[in-house]
This record gives structure tokens, sequence and C-alpha cells, in this order.
């Protein structure tokens, strides 16, 4: 019989219960078991590993945040917590780990796992996107897709009552791959992202213009653009109109999971327990064209390419398409 330990670390993102319900499905299926870490690999130092209750999180699967809860506390920094990791493991008879995480826990605890010849899946798992090596995270679609819900509202009260200058904020941290996603699929008038100044007047400019054209001027903003406030302040004026503001917040990132979520997070779960099944050493599960694959290279690096500059500089009006 396999035994197999999941770790949530780092932040939430719609499609973990999705996730842990398929695999624990194959897995019991098949005899095997399945345990999780009630808090990350803190739970894990703490033995605080409980068996996967199927008819619980069947339940949640198609809500946001996660059955098994996460940790952001730094407990593997030091080299004595690190082999009380590998001795925990164990000690517990884990045969393998299906590791949910963000680009810090892929590039810091994947190698140790592999390390150790501990087969692993490890699982992007981001509504931002910014994980390297991998063209979609876990999350991601969902999160846009609750922005949709959110621009289709601002949408109504734009035409209802025209010459508003609306802004809305997504999460993304300091990081603008999802903003740029949702503005361009949108169709606002304009995004911000950190990765790309931008001069104010141009910006004024721009939604004056919008407004002109079609009576409503929109802009999507990521929650690390550094300006934000003064831009707040300085749109209004420069306009001379009324800026309503809107922040999406956490609400985003606990929204309902996605079809394309769904799919992805049963994909992954199958492509995992295969990869066990078989005797691989695994790696970590990587969107690549289009094709969902499992690599053992590692992650090197802290941040993907920029965004997208010709998709940002179209939605901007920069350039000519």
């Amino acid at each position: 019989m396999m035994k197999t330990l999941m770790v949530v670390s780092g932040g939430d993102a719609p499609g973990i219960n999705t996730l842990i319900a398929r695999y624990t499905m194959l897995a019991q299926a098949q005899g095997d078991s399945v345990v999780g870490a009630m808090g990350g690999f803190e739970a894990v130092l703490s033995g605080q590993l409980r068996p996967i209750d199927l008819s619980m999180v069947r339940r949640m699967e198609g809500i946001g945040g996660s059955y098994l809860p996460s940790s952001r506390v730094p407990v593997l920094a030091e080299e004595n917590a690190r082999a009380q990791l590998r001795q925990t493991l164990q000690d517990n008879e884990i045969d393998n780990v299906v590791l949910f995480g963000g680009d810090g826990t892929l590039r810091y605890v994947l190698p140790l796992l592999l390390e150790w010849q501990i087969p692993v899946a490890a699982i992007p798992t981001s509504i931002d996107n910014d994980v390297t090596g991998t063209e979609r995270t876990l999350g991601f679609d969902s999160a846009c897709n609750f922005a949709y819900q959110a621009i289709e509202g601002i949408l109504a009260t734009a035409h209802a009552l025209p010459g508003r200058l609306f802004l809305l904020e997504t999460l993304g941290g300091d990081t603008g791959y999802l903003a740029l996603e949702i503005a361009y699929a949108a169709g606002v008038h304009a995004v911000l992202v950190p990765e790309y100044d931008f001069d104010m007047n141009w910006l004024a400019d721009r939604l004056k213009r919008a407004v002109t054209r079609d009576g409503f001027a929109l802009a999507v903003v990521t929650e690390g653009v550094k300006t934000l406030p003064n831009l707040l302040e300085d749109i209004p004026r420069l306009t001379n109109t009324r800026l309503r503001f809107s922040r999406l917040g956490h609400a985003q990132r606990g929204g309902q999971v996605s079809h394309l979520d769904r799919k992805l997070a049963t994909e992954m779960a199958h492509l995992a327990y295969e990869t066990f099944k078989a005797g691989q050493p695994g790696g970590a599960l990587m969107v690549r064209q289009n094709q969902l694959l499992i690599v053992n290279e590692l992650v090197t690096v802290a941040h993907k390419t920029p965004p997208d500059k010709a998709l940002y500089n179209h939605v901007n009006g920069l350039i000519d398409h």
C-alpha cells in the first residue's frame, strides 16, 4: 500500500480542494492512503498529520481556500528543521508527497525532496501566475473569472450612468500577469502593472478620450503598483472627474473554482498518482505549450520573464495592431 502526504505551503488558491479530492479518490480506489498536513510544514514537523476525509473534501471541491490549512512560517530555513522533516517522513512511512505552493516553495522545498529521493509532485499554486517554468498555475483562471464578474457589474453602472471613470484593483502581488490577462480579455481602456512605468498625464488623457468615445473609462491596476495612492488623487484632478475605485481584495483568491482550474486539478491529480505508481521520482507539474508535463528541473530564478510587453502596449493603445 502506498502512503501519500499532502502539504499546502504558502497562499491558498482555487483548485486545491479539487485536486485533493481527485487524488484521494484515485488512491483510495486502489487501496492506497492519503494523509494531509494540518498547517503546512510547521504541522509536518509537529506531527499534525490527518487522513484525508474524502466525503468532506468532495463537498468543498468547487470552492476556494484549502481543506488543508496552510502556513507561511519558514520553518525549513534551519538545517536541523530539514533533518527533522526527513526523519518525520521516515517515521510516518511516507512514500511520496504532493506539494502545493508558489514560486518560493518550488525553489526551496522541491530540491530537498528530490535530493532525499522522495517522490514528489509539486503543484504550482498561485492566482498570480508567477511561477517560473509554467504557463499556468492552479487558481489563475478562477481569479480571472472572479474579476470578470466584478467588471460586468462595473460595466452595468457605466452604461446606466455615463461619463464616469472606473479603476479596478486586482491581486497579483508585485507582478502584473493576472491584471494584464484580465485587462486584455475584458477589453478595458488601460492596465497598470509594476513591471512597466507609466506617465500620469498620459493615463489621464487616455481615460478622458475613452469617456468621450465610449461614455465611460475603465482601467485595471495590480495591487503592487507603488504609485496607486498618487493615482487616486491625480487622476480626478487631471481629468476633473471623480474616479470610482473598486478593490477585489482577498475575495478574488477564495472564489469558486472555474472549469479550467477543475480540469487542470483533475489532470494534475491523475499525472501525480500515475507517476508515483510507476515508481518515478516526480518533480514539478508544469503547463508548457498547453500540455501538462512533470519535470524534475529545479526552479532557480525568483520570477518569470516580465508580462507580455506587446500585450501591455496593445491594451494601453501605445502601438497599433
